[in-house]
This record gives C-alpha cells, structure tokens and sequence, in this order.
C-alpha cells in the first residue's frame, strides 16, 4: 500500500506523463503539488524502490510511470487519451478533465448521482458549483449537474447530476431536411409570410441562382408589418449573417456550432451550394428514437 502523499505524487505523475509523453522532472511535480524538491525527491526514491516509477538517467531525464502505478491507482493507460472536458457557467475549467464516471444511484427517479475521477486540480470545482462533463468520446455523453461532494486525494467530485444526454452519431445529412424551402430576393414579404405559413416554418433562406442571400424569418416579417412596411422585398429584411455547415459534418460538430453561434437552424451545404436545413427539433427527435 502507497500513502495519501505518494498517491498524490503518482497521480501528478502520470497526468503530466500522459500529456508529455516522456519523462517528468521532480521540479515539474514539486510546482504542481507546491511542495519543496527535496520532498518529492526522497518520496520517489521510495516510489521507484517499490516499483511503481522508473527513473531516467542524464540532464534530460526525470520519472516515468510503471504499469504499477496506474494499477495501484485503478487507472488504464492510453496511448491516445480523449480530453473530456469539463465546464463552469459555460467556461472550460483550463486544465482538468474526466477520466472516469462511475454512477451511484439511478434508479430514484428524481435523483441520480455520479463520481468522476478526475485528471487535474479537483479544487478548481467547489460544492455547489454547476458543472458540465463531457462530451465522452465514444458514446458522446454529456453530464450536467451540481458539485456536492469533493475528495482532492483521490481526485473525485460528487456530482448530482441534473441531466444526462447522448449526442447520436451519425453526419448532418443523415437527418437534415432535404427538401429546402426557400425565398427569392425580389417576393415581397406578404409572399414570404404565405410560404412560411403553408410549410409550417418560422424561418426559409434566400436563394437565387443556387446562392445564399440571406434568410427571412417570421419576426422580420412581423416587424416590418408593424411598421407598416407592407411593400417591402425579401432582401430589404434578410438577416445577412448566414450560418452554414457542410452535409459531412458530424451531429456533434453541428450542435457545438449551434451553442457557439445561439442558433437554432444551420443551413446545410454541399460544396457551398445550399442543399437542405438542419435544426435543433431535428436533433432531439433523433435523440429520442
């Protein structure tokens, strides 16, 4: 058995290993931990005598983590580890992310609980903070919920999490609707507001000659009415700002785009011509299949 200091120095170890690939100085340690060299010196003296760090000689060397090591600590190297990230108030936490999750309680239907193991400094969480995890790399899991519970030895939060989604894979055109409606520049916008209405729609791109102009949507038309500005054309209240993405794309690709830019509807193309639309609705009904 390893003590909670020398659990601690491993754990440094190997997160600093698994991003540098090579050998980690006792410096480099000593900073993170913010203890004296000295100290993390004689711990790994003890470390390497018990076979959990190997030591590489000459002015470029330092430590590296043996199969014991992450044994000890319940960790499985990975050539090519994912960062998983995590999130506060919508702000990455610079330099932490999730290694494990581990569920606790599931089946109270208000109440779900989760540990995550983490790879970085747990105090940069604290109880009570709304956090976000993930999205994990294979299934694309996102875990939102509040810190209760911290354990900076081990370095596990308790969340009680608020909700847990599954981005589905797949490419943009796989659920995007093919069937573009769309507005010429010069219909007025009594015209546009027909089509809108008969297709059920709030929202049609402007295309002429199998090129994006602009957008219209049901609040311009609306404003433009209420301003008694009856007689107007589609491209006299086209929002100009076009926000596209290619029918490859990944679902994922497409909602981060969507969260980044606060949009619900992305117009999709196919090298560079306009070729259908892909909305937020159209995400949720595929996540719920």
């Amino acid at each position: 058995m390893i003590g909670a200091a020398q659990r601690e120095i491993l754990e440094v170890l190997i997160e600093l290993y698994d991003k540098k690939k090579d050998s980690i100085k006792g410096e480099d340690i000593s900073q993170v931990l913010k203890r004296s060299p000295g100290t993390i010196r004689n711990q790994m003296q003890t470390l390497r005598a018990l076979g959990y760090v190997d030591g590489v000689p000459g002015p470029k060397g330092g430590y590296t983590p043996s199969m014991k090591a992450y044994q000890v600590l319940g960790i499985e190297p990975v050539e090519k580890p994912h960062d998983v990230p995590l999130y506060k108030e919508g702000v990455r936490i610079e330099g932490v992310s999730a290694h494990k999750i581990l569920f606790m309680k599931v089946t109270h239907p208000s109440e779900c609980r989760a540990v995550i193991s983490i790879l970085g400094d747990t105090r940069k969480m604290e109880d009570g903070d709304v956090i976000t995890i993930g999205p994990t790399p294979v299934n694309h899991v996102i875990i939102k919920g509040k810190v209760t519970g911290r354990d900076d030895v081990k370095r596990e939060i308790m969340v009680d999490t608020y909700s847990i989604t599954s981005i589905p894979k797949g490419k943009v055109c796989d659920i995007a609707t093919r069937k573009l409606i769309s507005l010429r520049s010069d219909m007025d916008i009594k015209e546009c507001g027909k089509t809108l209405l008969a297709n059920r729609i709030n929202a049609a791109p402007i295309i002429d000659d199998e090129r994006l102009k602009g957008i219209v949507t049901v609040e311009e038309i609306v404003r433009a009415i209420t301003n008694d500005k009856k007689n107007i054309k589609a491209k006299d209240i086209a929002i100009r700002d076009i926000f596209t993405i290619g029918k490859e794309s990944k679902l994922l690709t497409c909602i981060k785009k969507m969260e980044k830019l606060d949009v619900g509807r992305l117009i999709v193309t196919d090298e560079g011509r306009p070729v259908g639309i892909i909305t937020r609705t159209d995400i949720l009904q595929r996540m719920v299949k």
